[in-house]
């Protein structure tokens, strides 16, 4: 077996690793999406983001309470249930100031969720309907709509490993991811498939050196966007959550389109050749096959024809050699009609005599047989 069969298997590994990942540690869900409620803060004094989730796990009698901290002495707490306003801020016992506070119910959040799943499936729907379009064909479709899908579950699984929240922003990133995705797969699939330049080898290594140096560049900037969030911004999680997010499906979509992709339009590419190899040696020995049989029926023409030439040749001979004959007789003929007018009259009328005394002399004869019969 090929190595870039084995290859294949690689990012279908991954992503099934990530399904088993999601289903044991499962994914955490922003307040946006599960519903709750949402305050920034800005502590107060000496005050660390650890004393202050104390402070509201005692006040609010609740264990499901997040507090992320932003720096600059600033906090994002978050809650699972609906708290008003004037409730929070009591159980802060003046330890913060309230920068923002939301309230987001679970209709809002069911809502936001149905429209995630409307997205995600118009999303891999048109990509379909797209490249379907583009070129025709079933298997690179499907290895690029199989391809993106790994891309997705494989970021998925980091957001469970990373412990990164679904939320809109991470579901915006995986919109963009499928984007992306496709990108880099029809770059590979037009360069295999529609050009003609070089071997397959060579296309692919030309499109392999202008998809990575696309997808490095895209990792340096989402990797230096998750830093200065981290570092200089902290309160802005939904940039870090998007780039984050971003890092790790495109490290998958790397996997997923150079080994798996690449070694499934290798494998077509290959099983194509070898059947128009095929009707070639097929269409090649059905007409050698009829070139023979035209050869051989032109050589017993010819031999037919080279029989009757021979008779007919033949036949002229034979007539020449009869007419040949016939000439000589008839010359014969006339030498003895030419010696004959050149005989003189004299000669001819003594042969007559002669033949008329010879006639004579045999008719006495017979007389005399006949009278010697009688007498006895």
């Amino acid at each position: 077996m090929e190595n870039h069969k084995i290859l294949i298997a690689v990012p279908i590994i991954l992503a099934l690793l990530s399904l088993v990942l999601i289903g044991f540690n499962g994914l955490e869900q922003g307040v946006d999406l599960k519903g709750g409620s949402q305050a920034e803060l800005q502590l107060l004094g000496s005050v660390t983001p650890s004393e202050l989730e104390d402070t509201l796990d005692a006040k609010l009698n609740t264990n499901n309470i997040k507090v992320t901290s932003n720096g600059n002495n600033k906090v994002t707490v978050e809650l699972e249930n609906n708290i008003n306003s004037s409730t929070f801020t009591s159980a802060i016992n003046g330890k913060a100031k309230v920068i923002s506070y939301n309230e987001i119910g679970p209709v809002l959040s069911e809502e936001a969720m149905g429209q995630i799943y409307v997205a995600m499936i118009f999303a891999f729907l048109f990509m379909a309907i797209t490249v379907f379009v583009v070129f025709r064909e079933p298997v690179p479709s499907v290895a690029i709509i199989l391809a993106a899908l790994c891309d997705i579950l494989i970021a998925l699984g980091g957001m469970s490993i990373f412990k990164i929240p679904l939320s809109i922003a991470s579901v915006g990133a995986l919109l963009m991811l499928i984007g992306y995705s496709v990108d880099t797969d029809i770059l590979l699939t037009t360069r295999l498939l529609k050009r003609r330049e070089g071997t397959v080898e060579e296309r692919a290594k030309n499109a392999m050196y202008t998809g990575l140096t696309m997808s490095f560049a895209a990792i340096a900037a989402m990797g230096i966007l998750y830093v200065v969030t981290k570092i200089i911004m902290p309160e802005a999680t939904t940039l870090s959550n998007i780039s984050a997010v971003l890092v790790i499906g495109l490290i998958g979509d790397i996997l997923s389109t150079w080994l798996m992709n690449l070694g499934i339009l290798k494998t077509y590419i290959n099983w194509r050749q070898s059947k128009k190899q095929e009707k070639y040696n097929v269409s090649s020995s059905s007409s050698k096959n009829k070139s023979s049989k035209s050869k051989e029926e032109a050589s017993e023409k010819e031999s037919k024809l080279g029989l009757k030439d021979k008779l007919k040749r033949k036949t002229e001979v034979e007539d020449d050699e009869v007419m040949s004959k016939i000439q000589e007789e008839l010359e014969k003929i006339d030498n003895m009609e030419e010696i004959e007018e050149n005989i003189p009259k004299s000669e001819k009328s003594s042969k007559k005599k002669s033949n008329k005394k010879q006639k004579t002399k045999g008719n006495k004869r017979k007389a005399k047989k006949k009278k010697g019969k009688g007498g006895k």
